[in-house]
């Protein structure tokens, strides 16, 4: 009786489960708990639950986004792009208003040779104050398809009507806003600069977080090692010397990644917070441009007077996040624009830039450590409670790393390590069957 009232308890408890899964397919959390499952076999699902545990930084630097967003090009009558009269009132506001930096993420390029800028821009170029704030300009550039491991080489960077406008301002930039895509199609780093060779000569070109970190930090200035480095890298990379080993900045590469914390939802404008001379304030805000500034037949005019406070010591980023920008990429929080990846790199500008990268013996050494703790759990745990363990154990590692040596290395180790997880299991899965067989044959492929 035993025996059988066993069975049957069996088959009730399967039918039971049999039930329950039904039910969860029919309302959708299966998928769902599918896809977390698949997530938290993602190194960058880890980073992301890293970086909300651990915050950010002291040194951060604090960024207003004004964003042209898709009630701002409503409210502006729905122009094919950025008005520049707009972009303009924008520009010099936040300058006029304390901004510490302002950098502005639009292609200031015409399609049409020879097409004149835009008077109100223009003019603000123009008359832009030596004691305003750095103004950064995104500067387009033009590839053509290379030779050899060069898929892509820099062609030539585009001409805009405001090219003399800023000509010989010390305090005005042109940038570059590019980013590497993985192989995945994910944007996990940004080029900290970007060198387009003519005639042998080479200009290079920095990103925003480069600038950042070189001109933001009044204890460590960098400006006079941020020209040494663009002087090099513009006659390194076309070939006129060799590269040469600068003491700034310390990363390695070309391409930076970046510490992603601000994802693409109005909500997390609150969730960071950090202290600036002694106060408390929002490392993150966002706000509609179309709330500051009207458009109206073809004229910019401030919608009324403004607060300084959200401009004031804050880099102020203007750039367009409405649904018809092509400026959208996947990121390991999600799809967002591209102005919003900058202001990821910028807000930790001096971590990305100033941290001396760990050794590569190192780099291994901790990797492996990680992976051998990962087997041990898969070996010794059921697979639910062993991927929670190994998240758990990643989120640490990488909170740990991150703080003793760069987000980087910490993102380096924990990306060699988390696959080997699955590597062990599936090897071990192999190596269970392989033993089986002898005793049960073709069996030995069913539980």
């Amino acid at each position: 009786m035993g025996g059988v009232s066993g069975a049957v308890r069996g088959r009730l408890v399967t039918i039971i489960i049999l039930v329950i899964g039904c039910l969860l397919l029919l309302v959708g959390a299966g998928q769902r708990l599918v896809d977390a499952y698949e997530r938290f076999k993602s190194a960058d699902y880890i980073t992301a639950i890293s970086l909300v545990m651990a915050g950010v930084p002291r040194d951060a630097l604090p960024v207003t986004l004004l964003d042209v967003d898709d009630a701002t090009r409503a409210a502006w009558g729905n122009p094919r792009t950025t008005p520049h009269a707009a972009l303009a009132r924008l520009v010099e506001e936040s300058a006029k208003l304390g901004a510490s930096m302002v950098v502005t993420d639009f292609d200031l390029s015409s399609e049409v040779p020879g097409t004149e800028g835009d008077e109100a821009l223009l003019k603000v170029l123009e008359g832009y104050r030596p004691e305003w704030p750095h103004l950064l300009l995104a500067r387009r550039i033009s590839f053509s398809r290379g030779e050899g491991a060069e898929a892509f080489v820099a062609q030539d960077s585009a001409v805009t009507p405001y090219d003399a406008a800023v000509q010989g301002k010390p305090n005005i930039h042109w940038i570059t806003t590019l980013n590497d895509i993985g192989g995945d199609r994910q944007v996990r780093r940004v080029r900290s600069w970007q060198t387009v060779c003519v005639a042998a000569e080479g200009k290079a070109y920095p990103s925003a977080v480069l600038l950042a970190s070189a001109l933001l930090y009044a204890k460590q200035p960098h400006l006079v090692e941020l020209e040494a480095f663009l002087k090099s890298r513009g006659e390194s990379d076309c070939g006129k010397t060799t590269e040469a080993h600068l003491a700034w900045p310390n990363f390695d590469g070309q391409a930076i990644t970046i510490p992603y914390m601000i994802a693409d939802r109005h909500d997390t404008r609150s969730m960071f917070r950090i202290e600036r001379d002694g106060k408390e304030t929002v490392v993150m805000r966002r706000i509609r441009a179309g709330q500051i500034v009207t458009f109206e037949g073809g004229t910019a005019a401030l919608s009324g007077e403004l607060d300084a406070d959200p401009f004031k010591d804050r880099v102020v980023l203007i750039g367009a996040t409405h649904a018809d920008t092509s400026d959208f990429y996947n990121t390991p929080l999600g799809t967002m624009p591209g102005v919003l990846i900058i202001a990821n790199s910028v807000i930790q500008a001096k971590g990305i830039t100033d941290t001396e990268p760990m050794g590569w013996w190192l780099s291994n050494i901790l990797a492996l450590g990680l992976f051998l703790i990962y087997a041990y759990i898969v070996r010794n745990l059921q697979s639910s409670l062993a991927l929670a363990a190994i998240g758990v154990v990643s989120v640490i590692a990488l909170f740990i790393i991150s703080r003793l040596f760069s987000f980087y290395d910490g993102v380096n180790v924990v990306a060699v390590a988390v696959p080997g997880f699955a590597l062990f299991k599936l090897i071990d899965s192999l190596a269970q069957i392989a033993m089986d067989i002898p005793r049960r044959g073709w069996r030995s492929i069913f539980n």
